[in-house]
């Protein structure tokens, strides 16, 4: 996968982070962590952009919370995955 195609995805994982904040679905960054595998250290690593999310965390999101993979993946269609 492209370096930048990999970034977009990172910010895109990093929106749906303050997305979920703001529709209420999670209180705090450690839950979400929780929820999508990710260490809470390394939350403030993919902010900065020293790593990336993985397969598993995103997996772990679009499960969890209903996040569209096509959102998260292509940045197309809505937030939410339809049924």
């Amino acid at each position: 996968m492209r370096t930048e195609q990999r970034q977009e995805i990172d910010k895109r994982f990093l929106k749906a982070y303050r997305l979920l904040y703001a529709d209420e679905k999670v209180q705090y960054k450690k839950d979400f962590c929780a929820k999508t595998a990710l260490l809470p250290q390394n939350f403030s690593m993919l902010e900065r952009g020293d790593l990336s999310c993985t397969v598993d965390n995103i997996y772990n999101l679009c499960t969890e919370f209903g996040v569209s993979i096509d959102w998260i993946f292509f940045g197309k269609g809505d937030f939410y995955a339809h049924d």
